[in-house]
């Protein structure tokens, strides 16, 4: 019994054991029998190597990519595309008549301007490259207006990826900063050169350098020698610095030594940015006549100084920004208050509040003492638009953060659409008055200033022009005759007397005993002059002029006659009153 049960239990154990070998067995053993021998894996199809080249990915495109492409997209179009559509003011004739000259024209306009001399050599150039034009005259401040969006790319490490898209779409949906991107307009490319001076100052900051110090000063001086309204934004600048730096002396230990640190460091770099900021503003102001006159560089800022209780200045810049320009309005109030409530931290956030508040009080601050709604006084709009897109950027860039944002995005896209509209209206569709419209019919946009070209000065301008023999190219000014006019009479040389010209241009009526066999009479209004009426708007005026542009106020015109002489012509005289 004992046998068989060591027998068992024998047995029993080896099939525990071989239970437990083949449990831990890792293949085929010596002594094994052979295995059942694996089917072989079927051959592999060949790769199809012409898909996987077209298919392969080059680059993935996000939802930021898209939108930087549609807002360089919509910039380009709105700054380039129909640039000589409006016929040019005053102002920008004037400055096209001196670069005119410059180029190796002889306009006998006598126009020398005070200021912006890098900015006339330019123009200049292009004339010289493309010839004189209406679109030509404005091609160095378009590309400025590009340049002002582009640069809202470069500050994205500050504002955050969304915030910098945010600016870089207000700035390119701007009716404002549109309609003076295709105008000859020294403040927008003061304005670009600001955010280019900002970019770089950041980056010396990030990483002092000399030759990152000798770009500063020089976007710095080109800025301050664009426009007076650099020298005045460069002094914002310096004094935002200096309140952040005076608020972190007196937050932080060791004041003294911290500045003798900084001094050690940054003096030299500072002396750098100084040096050519003044070398670069003292080179444009050598290309102007005069460019060193205190007097005439005065006579550019507002100085008319407006009787006491009116508000003619501020009826002049605040209905654009209400009318126009509401969505920069309010995104700059958001980023106020978010960065009023420390939802943001950053001295870059705090610097451009105060950047903010201090141009636009100043800014109003001048519109509420001077009077008048001329087209120089109306250019401070971009120096206000500009500080204030940056503070709704930080803003935006915020709410894009948190859970509320898709309800926000919906109010923001209604807000984009009418925008759109109102950009359409004042800078394309009704961008050029019409003396032709009937009295009840009139249109206009709030951006005219005063003294706004028609189109009739350029049509009949050219038509003067066309088919005179060059002996016959003479041109008589009677008077005191605008800008426009002589520019569009470029081609005509100036003579003394009116009997020794081909071409007569007076502001007198014609009389009866002008018409002859030889001579084409044209009486026009050449200039229009829109002064809304506030105290007689309502509400359904009030939106009729933002969606058509219809006024409703007497637009009035400066009426000018034009006499052409053609050796055996025809002689019609043709008088054009406003609203035939």
């Amino acid at each position: 019994m004992a046998t068989a049960h060591q027998d068992g239990e024998g047995a029993h154990g080896e099939r525990a054991h071989g239970e437990r070998g083949d449990e831990w067995r890792l293949g085929v053993e010596p002594g094994d029998p052979p295995a059942h021998e694996l089917a072989p894996d079927p051959v592999a199809s060949a790769r199809d190597q012409s898909h996987e080249r077209l298919t392969r990915a080059l680059h993935v495109i996000t939802v930021e990519h898209l939108g930087w492409a549609l807002v360089a997209l919509y910039t380009i179009a709105t700054r380039l595309v129909a640039l000589g559509a409006r016929p040019l003011d005053d102002r920008e004739a004037r400055n096209a008549l001196y670069a005119f000259d410059l180029a190796g024209g002889a306009s006998g306009a006598g126009y020398h301007p005070a200021y912006a001399g890098w900015l006339h050599l330019i123009t200049a150039g292009f004339f010289g490259v493309i010839g004189a034009s209406d679109c030509a005259a404005r091609m160095v401040f378009a590309l400025a207006g590009i340049m002002l969006v582009a640069t809202a790319f470069a500050l994205r490490p500050y504002l955050g990826r969304a915030g910098g898209l945010a600016l870089g779409a207000m700035l390119a949906l701007s009716p404002g900063v549109t309609w003076f991107s295709r105008a000859s307009a020294p403040a927008t490319a003061a304005a670009a050169m600001e955010l280019i001076t900002i970019v770089l100052y950041l980056a010396l900051t990030a990483r002092p350098a000399k030759y990152r110090a000798a770009l500063l000063g020089g976007a710095a001086g080109l800025m301050m020698a664009a426009d007076p309204s650099g020298i005045v934004a460069a002094a914002i600048f310096l004094a935002a610095l200096a309140i952040l730096g005076l608020y972190g002396m007196v937050t932080r230990r060791h004041v003294y030594l911290g500045a003798r640190v900084w001094l050690d460091r940054y003096a030299p770099l500072l002396v750098t940015v100084i040096v050519t900021a003044a070398v670069c503003w003292w080179a444009s102001q050598m290309m102007v006549p005069d460019g060193f006159d205190p007097a005439r560089i005065a006579a550019l800022l507002p100085h008319r100084v407006a009787p006491p209780g009116s508000i003619s200045g501020l009826r002049a810049v605040v209905p654009p920004l209400a009318c126009n320009d509401f969505l920069i309005v309010i995104a700059a109030a958001i980023g106020l208050g978010v960065i009023a409530a420390m939802r943001v931290r950053s001295r870059f956030a705090a610097w451009s509040v105060l950047w903010m508040a201090m141009s636009v009080g100043l800014y109003l601050w001048i519109a509420a003492t001077t009077s008048g709604d001329n087209r120089e006084q109306l250019e401070i709009l971009v120096q206000m638009l500009v500080p204030m897109a940056v503070v709704g950027a930080i803003g935006l860039n915020w709410l894009h953060r948190i859970a509320a944002w898709r309800q926000i995005r919906i109010a923001l896209l209604v807000l984009v659409l009418f925008t759109l509209h109102a950009t359409g209206v004042a800078d394309f569709v009704r961008a050029t008055p019409d003396a032709s419209e009937a009295p009840w019919a009139r249109h206009g946009n709030l951006y005219w200033g005063a003294d706004a070209t028609t189109d009739q000065t350029r049509t009949f301008g050219d038509r003067a022009a066309d088919g005179l023999t060059p002996a016959a190219a003479t041109v008589h000014f009677d008077g005191a005759i605008t800008a426009p006019i002589r520019w569009y009479l470029r081609s005509l040389r100036p003579v003394a007397t009116a009997q020794a010209a081909s071409v007569i241009v007076t502001h007198a009526a014609p009389g009866p005993d002008e018409d002859s066999a030889d001579a084409a009479v044209y009486r026009f209004g050449a200039a229009a002059t829109w002064s809304p009426d506030y105290a007689t708007i309502d509400c359904g005026r009030a939106l009729r002029f933002f969606l058509t542009g219809a006024v409703w106020s007497p637009v009035t015109y400066d009426e000018i006659t034009l006499t052409i002489r053609r050796a055996g012509g025809s002689a019609p005289t043709v008088i054009l009153t406003p609203g035939q």
